[in-house]
Protein backbone atom coordinates (compact mmCIF):
# COMPACT_ATOMS: atom_id res chain seq x y z
CA UNK A 1 0.00 0.00 0.00
CA UNK A 2 1.34 3.13 -1.28
CA UNK A 3 2.40 5.62 2.11
CA UNK A 4 -0.37 8.29 1.26
CA UNK A 5 -3.36 5.49 1.38
CA UNK A 6 -1.58 3.86 4.62
CA UNK A 7 -2.22 8.18 5.94
CA UNK A 8 -5.70 8.24 4.77
CA UNK A 9 -6.66 4.91 6.29
CA UNK A 10 -4.89 4.97 9.73
CA UNK A 11 -4.81 8.50 10.32
CA UNK A 12 -7.79 10.57 8.85
CA UNK A 13 -10.27 8.01 8.42
CA UNK A 14 -9.46 7.18 11.89
CA UNK A 15 -10.15 10.42 12.88
CA UNK A 16 -13.38 10.65 10.83
CA UNK A 17 -14.25 7.24 13.02
CA UNK A 18 -13.59 9.31 16.53
CA UNK A 19 -15.69 12.05 15.18
CA UNK A 20 -18.73 9.76 13.96
CA UNK A 21 -18.04 7.40 16.87
CA UNK A 22 -19.07 10.44 19.44
CA UNK A 23 -22.13 11.16 17.42
CA UNK A 24 -23.69 8.42 17.34
CA UNK A 25 -22.58 7.40 20.73
CA UNK A 26 -23.93 10.49 22.56
CA UNK A 27 -26.66 11.42 20.88
CA UNK A 28 -28.26 8.30 19.48
CA UNK A 29 -31.17 6.60 21.28
CA UNK A 30 -31.11 3.39 19.76
CA UNK A 31 -28.65 1.07 22.14
CA UNK A 32 -27.40 -1.03 18.58
CA UNK A 33 -26.51 2.79 17.31
CA UNK A 34 -24.85 3.92 20.62
CA UNK A 35 -22.49 0.34 20.82
CA UNK A 36 -21.41 0.93 17.46
CA UNK A 37 -20.68 4.23 17.96
CA UNK A 38 -18.28 3.37 21.30
CA UNK A 39 -16.55 0.34 18.76
CA UNK A 40 -15.59 3.19 16.02
CA UNK A 41 -14.59 5.36 18.29
CA UNK A 42 -12.39 3.06 20.35
CA UNK A 43 -11.16 1.95 16.77
CA UNK A 44 -10.16 5.25 15.49
CA UNK A 45 -8.75 6.41 18.71
CA UNK A 46 -6.27 2.84 18.69
CA UNK A 47 -5.84 3.43 15.26
CA UNK A 48 -4.46 7.44 15.91
CA UNK A 49 -2.44 5.85 19.04
CA UNK A 50 -0.62 3.40 16.96
CA UNK A 51 0.88 5.98 14.20
CA UNK A 52 4.20 6.17 15.74
CA UNK A 53 4.18 2.44 14.73
CA UNK A 54 1.64 2.48 11.57
CA UNK A 55 2.87 6.06 9.73
CA UNK A 56 6.44 6.49 11.33
CA UNK A 57 7.26 7.54 7.63
CA UNK A 58 4.78 9.83 8.09
CA UNK A 59 4.80 13.84 9.95
CA UNK A 60 1.07 12.95 11.20
CA UNK A 61 2.32 9.84 13.80
CA UNK A 62 3.82 12.95 15.98
CA UNK A 63 -0.02 13.62 16.64
CA UNK A 64 -0.41 9.89 17.30
CA UNK A 65 2.94 10.23 19.84
CA UNK A 66 1.28 13.25 21.33
CA UNK A 67 -1.80 11.38 22.11
CA UNK A 68 -0.49 8.78 23.56
CA UNK A 69 2.10 10.77 26.16
CA UNK A 70 -1.21 12.85 27.10
CA UNK A 71 -3.16 9.56 27.75
CA UNK A 72 -2.66 9.04 31.17
CA UNK A 73 -2.41 11.92 32.71
CA UNK A 74 -5.39 13.10 31.03
CA UNK A 75 -7.56 10.37 31.92
CA UNK A 76 -6.34 10.45 36.07
CA UNK A 77 -7.25 14.30 35.47
CA UNK A 78 -10.75 13.89 34.18
CA UNK A 79 -11.71 10.94 36.47
CA UNK A 80 -10.44 13.06 39.43
CA UNK A 81 -12.08 16.28 38.49
CA UNK A 82 -15.50 13.44 38.24
CA UNK A 83 -15.11 12.08 41.48
CA UNK A 84 -14.34 15.44 43.25
CA UNK A 85 -16.93 17.26 41.23
CA UNK A 86 -19.75 14.63 42.48
CA UNK A 87 -18.92 14.53 45.40
CA UNK A 88 -19.98 17.77 46.91
CA UNK A 89 -23.22 19.17 46.92
CA UNK A 90 -25.37 17.22 44.33
CA UNK A 91 -28.73 16.38 44.85
CA UNK A 92 -28.76 12.71 43.56
CA UNK A 93 -25.78 10.33 43.11
CA UNK A 94 -23.30 11.86 45.06
CA UNK A 95 -19.85 9.79 45.59
CA UNK A 96 -18.53 8.89 48.97
CA UNK A 97 -15.61 10.54 51.16
CA UNK A 98 -13.15 8.78 49.84
CA UNK A 99 -14.01 8.69 46.41
CA UNK A 100 -13.55 12.59 46.47
CA UNK A 101 -10.16 12.04 48.48
CA UNK A 102 -9.34 9.30 45.24
CA UNK A 103 -10.11 11.71 43.52
CA UNK A 104 -8.06 14.48 44.61
CA UNK A 105 -4.89 12.39 44.71
CA UNK A 106 -5.87 11.21 41.12
CA UNK A 107 -5.76 15.48 40.49
CA UNK A 108 -2.22 15.37 42.02
CA UNK A 109 -0.43 12.61 40.02
CA UNK A 110 -1.83 13.94 36.99
CA UNK A 111 -0.67 17.28 37.71
CA UNK A 112 2.29 15.96 39.16
CA UNK A 113 2.90 13.82 35.56
CA UNK A 114 2.45 16.96 33.83
CA UNK A 115 4.88 18.61 35.63
CA UNK A 116 7.45 16.00 35.05
CA UNK A 117 7.06 16.47 31.24
CA UNK A 118 8.05 20.20 31.07
CA UNK A 119 10.79 19.76 34.02
CA UNK A 120 11.67 16.54 33.61
CA UNK A 121 12.90 13.57 31.52
CA UNK A 122 9.48 13.25 30.78
CA UNK A 123 9.01 15.62 28.07
CA UNK A 124 7.35 14.11 24.96
CA UNK A 125 10.06 13.39 22.34
CA UNK A 126 9.09 11.80 18.84
CA UNK A 127 11.41 11.34 17.22
CA UNK A 128 14.15 12.61 18.12
CA UNK A 129 13.22 16.10 18.99
CA UNK A 130 10.49 17.14 21.32
CA UNK A 131 6.99 17.06 19.88
CA UNK A 132 5.83 19.94 18.63
CA UNK A 133 2.34 19.32 19.75
CA UNK A 134 3.28 19.59 23.39
CA UNK A 135 5.33 22.63 22.98
CA UNK A 136 1.71 23.65 21.89
CA UNK A 137 -0.56 21.79 24.16
CA UNK A 138 1.62 22.27 27.44
CA UNK A 139 1.44 26.72 27.38
CA UNK A 140 -2.24 26.28 26.21
CA UNK A 141 -3.32 24.47 28.93
CA UNK A 142 -1.98 26.63 31.32
CA UNK A 143 -3.31 29.93 29.83
CA UNK A 144 -7.28 28.19 29.77
CA UNK A 145 -6.90 27.24 33.18
CA UNK A 146 -5.61 30.20 34.81
CA UNK A 147 -8.19 32.28 32.85
CA UNK A 148 -11.20 29.96 33.21
CA UNK A 149 -10.48 29.16 37.02
CA UNK A 150 -10.71 33.45 37.32
CA UNK A 151 -13.71 33.53 35.37
CA UNK A 152 -15.69 30.59 37.53
CA UNK A 153 -14.33 32.23 40.81
CA UNK A 154 -15.60 35.64 40.32
CA UNK A 155 -18.94 34.44 38.81
CA UNK A 156 -19.68 32.04 41.97
CA UNK A 157 -18.18 35.12 44.12
CA UNK A 158 -21.04 37.16 42.32
CA UNK A 159 -24.01 35.17 42.56
CA UNK A 160 -22.53 32.09 44.63
CA UNK A 161 -24.32 31.93 48.21
CA UNK A 162 -21.51 31.20 50.80
CA UNK A 163 -19.53 29.45 48.59
CA UNK A 164 -16.56 30.54 50.07
CA UNK A 165 -14.40 26.66 49.83
CA UNK A 166 -15.20 26.89 46.23
CA UNK A 167 -13.80 30.20 45.68
CA UNK A 168 -10.86 29.47 47.74
CA UNK A 169 -9.87 26.47 45.83
CA UNK A 170 -10.95 28.67 42.39
CA UNK A 171 -8.38 31.18 43.90
CA UNK A 172 -5.38 28.06 44.79
CA UNK A 173 -5.68 26.99 41.09
CA UNK A 174 -5.53 30.41 38.99
CA UNK A 175 -2.91 31.32 41.57
CA UNK A 176 -0.75 27.67 41.17
CA UNK A 177 -1.36 27.86 36.78
CA UNK A 178 -0.66 31.35 37.42
CA UNK A 179 3.20 30.28 39.38
CA UNK A 180 3.67 27.79 36.73
CA UNK A 181 3.40 30.16 33.73
CA UNK A 182 5.55 32.59 35.70
CA UNK A 183 8.40 29.81 36.20
CA UNK A 184 8.12 28.72 32.70
CA UNK A 185 8.84 32.26 31.63
CA UNK A 186 11.88 32.61 33.64
CA UNK A 187 13.75 29.74 34.19
CA UNK A 188 15.18 27.43 31.71
CA UNK A 189 13.60 23.05 31.78
CA UNK A 190 15.83 20.41 30.92
CA UNK A 191 14.48 20.19 27.62
CA UNK A 192 12.21 23.36 26.72
CA UNK A 193 13.95 26.99 27.19
CA UNK A 194 11.96 29.50 29.08
CA UNK A 195 12.33 31.62 25.14
CA UNK A 196 10.69 28.69 23.69
CA UNK A 197 8.10 28.53 26.18
CA UNK A 198 7.40 32.14 26.32
CA UNK A 199 7.29 32.18 22.47
CA UNK A 200 4.42 29.35 22.41
CA UNK A 201 2.83 31.02 25.52
CA UNK A 202 2.25 34.04 23.98
CA UNK A 203 0.50 32.37 21.02
CA UNK A 204 -1.31 30.48 23.44
CA UNK A 205 -2.92 33.58 24.77
CA UNK A 206 -3.55 35.20 21.90
CA UNK A 207 -5.24 32.30 20.12
CA UNK A 208 -7.60 32.09 23.49
CA UNK A 209 -7.95 35.81 22.96
CA UNK A 210 -8.78 35.59 19.63
CA UNK A 211 -11.24 32.95 20.80
CA UNK A 212 -12.93 35.17 23.00
CA UNK A 213 -13.18 37.63 20.95
CA UNK A 214 -14.98 35.70 18.52
CA UNK A 215 -17.33 34.37 20.32
CA UNK A 216 -18.33 37.81 21.87
CA UNK A 217 -18.74 38.82 18.02
CA UNK A 218 -20.47 36.20 17.47
CA UNK A 219 -22.86 36.69 19.73
CA UNK A 220 -23.24 40.18 19.29
CA UNK A 221 -23.29 39.54 16.02
CA UNK A 222 -26.82 37.21 16.55
CA UNK A 223 -28.27 39.31 19.07
CA UNK A 224 -28.22 42.14 15.95
CA UNK A 225 -29.42 40.36 13.32
CA UNK A 226 -32.30 39.04 15.56
CA UNK A 227 -33.36 42.15 17.09
CA UNK A 228 -33.52 43.42 13.01
CA UNK A 229 -35.56 40.78 12.35
CA UNK A 230 -37.75 41.15 15.22
CA UNK A 231 -38.20 44.91 14.28
CA UNK A 232 -39.49 44.53 10.63
CA UNK A 233 -42.17 41.85 11.67
CA UNK A 234 -45.20 43.32 11.39
CA UNK A 235 -47.85 43.69 14.60
CA UNK A 236 -49.65 40.79 15.40
CA UNK A 237 -53.63 41.42 13.77
CA UNK A 238 -55.83 42.43 16.63
CA UNK A 239 -58.81 40.17 17.22
CA UNK A 240 -62.37 42.16 16.51
CA UNK A 241 -64.36 42.63 19.77
CA UNK A 242 -66.95 39.54 20.38
CA UNK A 243 -70.50 39.42 18.94
CA UNK A 244 -73.22 39.70 20.95
CA UNK A 245 -74.09 35.75 19.45
CA UNK A 246 -70.46 34.77 21.12
CA UNK A 247 -70.96 36.37 24.26
CA UNK A 248 -74.15 34.70 24.94
CA UNK A 249 -72.65 31.30 23.73
CA UNK A 250 -69.84 32.28 26.24
CA UNK A 251 -72.35 32.64 28.78
CA UNK A 252 -73.96 29.52 28.40
CA UNK A 253 -70.65 27.50 28.91
CA UNK A 254 -69.90 29.36 31.91
CA UNK A 255 -73.51 29.01 33.18
CA UNK A 256 -72.69 24.89 33.12
CA UNK A 257 -69.55 25.31 35.07
CA UNK A 258 -70.03 27.77 37.90
CA UNK A 259 -74.16 26.87 38.30
CA UNK A 260 -76.06 29.22 36.70
CA UNK A 261 -76.13 32.98 36.01
CA UNK A 262 -78.67 35.47 37.34
CA UNK A 263 -80.98 37.28 35.27
CA UNK A 264 -79.18 40.50 36.12
CA UNK A 265 -76.16 39.33 34.69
Amino acid sequence: MEESLQAFFLFWLAGLAIIVGLMLGFFSKQSPIRRFGMVLLTVGTLSILATPWTLSFSPSSSFGHFLGSILGPSVLLGVGLYNIAFSGHVPVGRLSESDKRAGFVMVLIAMLWFEGMHWWVLTPTYPDDINRYWLIFWPTLLVVTAFASFVVYYIVKTVGDERYQEQRLLLTLFAFTSLLIILGLLRDGPHVESTHFAEEFWLAGADVFGLMVGAALAILLFALVLSIYEAQQPLPKQLDPPTTHQLEEAAKHIAKHVGGVNEDE
